[in-house]
């Protein structure tokens, strides 16, 4: 099983009171004062709860959320993972049977300083010969976010220390949701597909 829910946040309320969430999500929300970002956290949160009752209606919502050593929110549900990511006016939830890292991003613009610095020799050299190196700029990025994801390690591990054209013993699916470039990445595969991609109408 790998399920993609997405959504526009850009009409939620940004008061956490006004929804059911986890305290791991209430803690977040304390540090973010910004209503863009309090509806970006809620939004991911709100396609978390979508997809756990599609997955598995039996566990009660809110479940316990505790960050992993590297920050990476974790449930104790077996046998289900699941990776969030969030862009401007957009939020994502990924949901599988298997590890895997999630990453959203709004449309960007290549930027040769960002590929020098944080990009391997190989990616920069694809994005050399690209002929719409915004778009690929934007896929490298988010292909390179939902590997990190997918360790688990976060920014432990530098960006330009690997490629994602690379052997990482990892699938990676790339794909575009309304405007946004999305990536998902599943350590261990050859290759995935998602099972459904499912924009979702929230609250």
């Amino acid at each position: 099983m790998l399920r993609l829910y997405w959504a526009d946040v850009s009409a939620l309320d940004p008061e956490p009171e006004a929804y059911v969430l986890t305290d791991y999500r209430r803690k977040k929300l304390e540090n973010q004062r910004l209503p863009d970002q309090r509806r970006q956290g809620i939004g991911a949160e709100l396609l978390l709860r979508a997809a756990l009752a599609d997955a598995a209606p039996e566990f009660p919502w809110p479940p316990e959320i505790i960050a992993g050593l590297y920050g990476k929110p974790e449930w104790q549900i077996e046998g289900l993972y699941f990776s969030l990511s969030h862009s401007k006016n957009a939020a994502a939830c990924a949901i599988a049977d298997r590890p895997l890292g999630l990453d959203l991003q709004a449309p960007c613009l290549y930027s040769e300083m960002l590929a020098r610095r944080f990009f391997a020799p190989e990616e920069r050299q694809a994005l050399f010969s690209s002929e719409d190196r915004d778009a690929d700029f934007c896929r490298i990025w988010t292909m390179k976010e939902s590997y990190l994801k997918a360790l688990g390690t976060g920014l432990s591990t530098p960006l330009p220390s690997f490629s994602v054209f690379g052997d990482l013993n990892a699938a990676f699916w790339t794909h575009r949701v309304g405007a946004y470039a999305v990536a998902l990445c599943v350590p261990g595969e050859k290759s995935i597909v998602p099972d459904a991609v499912i924009q979702k109408q929230l609250p």
